[in-house]
């Protein structure tokens, strides 16, 4: 897969950023330089490695968890470019067929 100037620029509207042309095209770099590492991980065999369920060691001392006193909504959505009964409203990214 390659990613284009095209691709970059779609992202970068979708995450509300704005790039200059020089950094539009360094990201296309960057961008392919990760895919190609991917596709180099999905390459690996590891049909004879045994599945982890926790990378933790099970004596290891994790923090309480804690309930504590959060924002009001109010002041969470409060430099929300557009938001509605207190909640973000964000642009629908993902075409329905």
């Amino acid at each position: 897969m390659s990613i284009t100037v095209d691709d970059v620029k779609k992202l970068a509207k979708l995450s509300r950023l704005e790039f200059t042309e020089e950094e539009t095209q360094q990201f296309v770099k960057e961008l392919e330089a990760t895919l190609k590492q991917v596709e180099a991980i999905n390459k690996v065999d590891v049909s004879g490695v045994d599945l982890l369920e926790s990378t933790i060691d099970a004596d290891t001392q994790l923090r309480p968890d804690v309930v504590v006193d959060s924002l009001p909504v109010e002041q969470i959505v409060l430099n929300a470019p557009d938001k509605k009964d207190g909640a973000f409203l964000v642009p629908i990214t993902v075409a329905e067929d």
